[in-house]
Formats: C-alpha cells, structure tokens, sequence
C-alpha cells in the first residue's frame, strides 16, 4: 500500500497525458469512494449509486470528447484548417502564405500600430482596440504554434516558417485571398 501512495503523483500525471487516461482516473477514483462511502449500505442504494456514477461518467467523457473535437476542428471561409487558431490568425496565415516574400510585418509608431501581410494592411480600423488585441493576439498565436518565426530583435518582422505553409496548403482556400 505504502508503493501505491509513493508511486500515486506519477501514476496521476501519466494519466493526465491524455483524455482517456483521465477518464481512467476518474472512474477509478470514483470506484474507491464509492465502495468506501457506500460498502455497507443496502444492495438497492450501492445499485443506485453505480448506475448514478456510471451515468456521471459515461456524461462526463462524452463531453470531454466533444469538446476537444470542436477545439481541433475549427475550420472558417478561408479553407485553411488550424486546430485551434482564431478566425485572425487563420486569415493572418493565408496572407502571409500567399506573400512571395514569406513576411509580416507589425510596425510600431508613436500610439499607432499597423500590421502588413502580403501587401495588405490587416488593421483596417486602427482605432478600435479591440479589433488591433485581436490581430496581435492572432500574430503570437502563429508565433506560438511555430507558424510564424520573429526575425529581428524589435518584434516587427515574422517570416512564414515551413510548418506554417504546410498549415496553410493543408486544404484549398475557399474565400478570397488577400492580395
């Protein structure tokens, strides 16, 4: 008993490295409360008991599992499916893709910023906050996900690495490009 608590943290992130594993946790978790809490109770409450925990479970992966297939299935007008990235990043990548010269370039100036893929400025409303936290959010998405590279030591210039053109060709754009 004393080998099972010492070996439990391991056994606890081992399966918190998939989704089945922390289904198999769950249920198993599950199963010691219950025969702890409910061993001597009458057949007809532990009965009742497992078909309520069973049903938890059963609800609970269910759940589980359609909402990690909604996050990497997200796919919009432009045709490029990402699992994961946001309606900006998407478009920020097929820009950037159809760029002959592989770049984006986020310029900073005084209180402005401004943001160029392929030719195109992104940022058709600089003034709207919101809309410029959505398209640097979009840029470090790409950044994180190493479908852009920062070139430089001032954060202004990212190229297209070839794991994001390989993003970006992963299917055919439907909508217009940026051009």
């Amino acid at each position: 008993m004393d080998q099972l608590f010492k070996s439990l943290p391991d056994v606890i992130k081992a399966a918190a490295q998939s989704q089945l594993g922390i289904l198999a946790l769950l249920v198993v978790a599950l199963s010691i409360l219950a025969y702890l809490f409910f061993a001597k109770a009458k057949v007809n409450v532990r009965v009742g008991i497992f078909v309520l925990l069973f049903a938890g479970v059963i609800g609970f992966g269910v759940a589980m599992f359609r909402a990690s297939d909604a996050k990497t299935t997200s796919a919009s007008s432009d045709g490029i499916t990402q699992p994961g990235l946001s309606k900006e990043a998407r478009t920020l990548l097929a820009a950037v893709a159809s760029d002959p010269g592989g770049t984006v370039l986020y310029e900073k100036f005084g209180a402005g910023v401004d943001l160029h893929a392929n030719g195109v400025s992104l940022l058709t409303d600089k003034s709207d906050h919101r809309a410029v936290a959505s398209w640097e959010s979009a840029l470090q998405e790409l950044v994180d996900r190493g479908l852009l590279a920062a070139r430089g030591d001032r954060g202004e210039v990212y190229e297209i690495t070839r794991k994001g053109y390989e993003a970006a060709a992963s299917q055919p754009r439907n909508g217009p490009s940026p051009s």
